[in-house]
């Protein structure tokens, strides 16, 4: 499975796990001027920005810890775009980090509100 494949998939099993506990997804793969932004979605009246990152293990680290500080100058700028659109504009902003484990036959998916801040 090529890495763009394992991508996909760790963000298909992120919407998923994100819709079970209550999330509203509205946008997957947001792009805007050299950003990407892999899951838009609410709770409540929080719009959330959310950064995915899929593994196989975590010997190198954890997932989230490979969010540097250049990606989330990237979703942080595009999330200003996107909120500033009716009807986001009164929704409180968070950016959050979905890490992704994935085995032979599962994944396990983890979720880190507030992952990081403008």
């Amino acid at each position: 499975m090529d890495k763009k494949t394992i991508g996909l998939n760790g963000e298909q099993a992120a919407a998923a796990y994100l819709k079970n506990k209550g999330f509203k997804i509205i946008q997957a793969n947001y792009r805007m001027a050299g950003a990407e932004v892999d899951i838009i979605a609410s709770t409540g009246d929080i719009l959330c920005f959310i950064e995915v990152k899929t593994r196989k293990t975590c010997d190198y680290g954890a997932p989230e810890a490979f969010v540097t500080r250049a990606k989330q100058l990237k979703i942080i700028r595009a999330a200003k775009v996107f909120s500033a659109r009716k009807p986001y504009r009164q929704y409180r902003v968070r950016f959050d980090v979905v890490s992704v484990l994935r085995s032979t036959d599962a994944m396990a998916c983890d979720h880190l509100e507030n992952a990081f801040e403008e």
